[in-house]
């Protein structure tokens, strides 16, 4: 008798990113930022300045979310208090997600690229 075993990891769905802590990274403009995601919150730390800023996660679907930034230290992201960043997952690529989002009540959509690193 002949058993196959794979170790091949199984492709990784919107839901695989719903917790866990991920990476921001982007050297053209000097920007890095961990994400910790667990449950309902979502704790942003940037890497380069040690400011913190804090979300409520709120998914509407399996791909599609919703931050409401509650708290800051970040001098940038303080006027972010009480607004509302709504994500989509548009694509996914092995520990990597793409996402466009837009801040509600705008029509700037914001795209970038977050990478699962645990």
């Amino acid at each position: 008798m002949l058993l196959f075993v794979s170790c091949k990891e199984a492709p990784k769905t919107c839901e695989s990113f719903h917790q866990g802590t991920f990476e921001i990274i982007r050297p053209a403009d000097d920007y890095a930022v961990r994400i910790e995601r667990k449950d309902s919150l979502q704790i942003e730390t940037n890497l380069n300045t040690g400011a913190v800023t804090k979300a409520v996660v709120r998914w509407d679907n399996i791909c599609n979310y919703q931050l409401e930034y509650i708290e800051s230290t970040s001098e940038h992201a303080v006027n972010l208090i009480g607004k509302v960043l709504i994500v989509r997952i548009v694509s996914i690529s092995g520990d990597n997600y793409t996402y466009e989002a837009v801040l509600r009540g705008t029509q700037t959509v914001t795209k970038g690229v977050i990478t699962a690193v645990d």
